[in-house]
């Protein structure tokens, strides 16, 4: 009898255990019910810049509309219709997000739509022409490259050979060099206010040097490390995506970000830049070609082809182009890539068609 109560208790407890589990369980959400809808635009829907956008919300008897309010960047306009046009208030290009706010009575309902917008006209399309030729070290993987003072500076990458170089610019001869931790991948490279702003590639961290190459003092940001420039008083990097970033040298917080676009769409893999006349130079990653960006809109003005640089026999010993330098005294432009045994000062030009 003992025995057969110990079961019975044992029964009762297991059975207690279960219902209280089952009353407190968390009971699911059921969706939410929406009485309208988005006819249009669709889900990234493609405009082109300065283009009107066609807005159409559905409803239902339940909810018949009052107004929308539409919310695009800072600007907020109201529609009392559910089929109007809007157009964007800036002339920055890539994705906008669209905010439409349906209201009904005292209820309402939000909607969100992502649409593309592209810039209106093609890039003007350039070549190039040598001026001179100089020799380049071939063991150097060139990640970011500069001039000061007539002097080439170069931020060299691959893990355990990574390093910050001073070149003499017509002979390649190594001044001085700073070599980095075997495991940092050195990235990008900028000068500002007579320091000197080093990139790595995923390390989160940068290193600043003054004047002498000594190290002062190092940085942390949240993106990838590629190319790396200044326009005034900011840095501006890249991530190999289609996004150029505006970092405070002070805090290293992005105050704002670009999304780089051409009339056909994104242009990704941003690599080493150079900021020439109050433009962005950006090296596309793994393609002979530099593209002229608009720091204010990230429109693809110009796009410059670099093919045939090197020789057919250089190219296969080397690796991509990659690097951009401008003297900003004598206004001249340099150009070389990663292992290139050459760096060359080349000139821009219209294509001939």
């Amino acid at each position: 009898m003992i025995r057969i109560g110990y079961v019975i208790c044992a029964f009762l407890l297991i059975a207690a255990c279960s219902d209280n589990k089952e009353t407190t369980k968390k009971p699911s959400s059921p969706r939410i019910k929406k009485y309208s809808s988005v006819e249009s635009p669709s889900q990234n829907q493609v405009y082109n810049r300065g283009a009107d956008i066609s807005i159409s919300v559905a409803t239902s008897e339940e909810f018949p509309i009052d107004s929308i309010q539409v919310t695009v960047g800072d600007q907020t306009n109201v529609f009392t219709s559910s089929t109007f046009d809007v157009n964007l208030p800036t002339r920055k290009v890539g994705s906008w997000r669209i905010q439409l706010k349906a209201f009904s009575g005292d209820k309402s309902e939000t909607h969100y739509r992502k649409v593309i917008i592209l810039p209106e006209n093609e890039p003007e399309q350039l070549t190039y022409t040598i001026e001179n030729t100089f020799p380049h070290n071939t063991d150097d993987y060139t990640q970011g490259l500069l001039i000061k003072d007539g002097i080439l500076y170069e931020s060299t990458g691959q893990r355990g050979e990574s390093a910050f170089k001073k070149k003499n610019l017509t002979t390649g001869e190594v001044i001085h060099a700073v070599n980095l931790p075997s495991n940092f991948f050195g990235e990008g490279l900028a000068l500002l206010n007579d320091e000197f702003y080093q990139l790595t590639w995923t390390s989160g961290k940068g290193f600043v040097y003054n004047a002498n190459m000594e190290q002062i003092r190092t940085f942390n940001y949240q993106v990838e490390g590629w190319g790396l420039t200044t326009i005034e008083d900011q840095l501006i990097l890249t991530d190999e995506t289609e996004k150029i970033y505006f970092m405070e040298p002070q805090s290293f917080t992005i105050q704002r970000e670009l999304e780089v676009y051409d009339n056909n769409g994104k242009v990704d893999a941003l690599n080493e830049l150079e900021a020439i006349d109050g433009l962005i130079y950006a090296n596309v990653y793994q393609e002979d070609i530099i593209v002229v960006v608009d720091p204010d809109t990230g429109e693809v003005l110009k796009k410059i082809d670099l093919s045939g640089l090197l020789t057919p026999e250089e190219a296969a010993r080397a690796d991509v182009l990659n690097g951009i330098a401008y003297d900003d005294a004598t206004k001249r432009i340099y150009v070389t890539g990663k292992w290139w045994p050459k760096l060359f000062e080349v000139t821009f030009q219209p294509k001939t068609i």
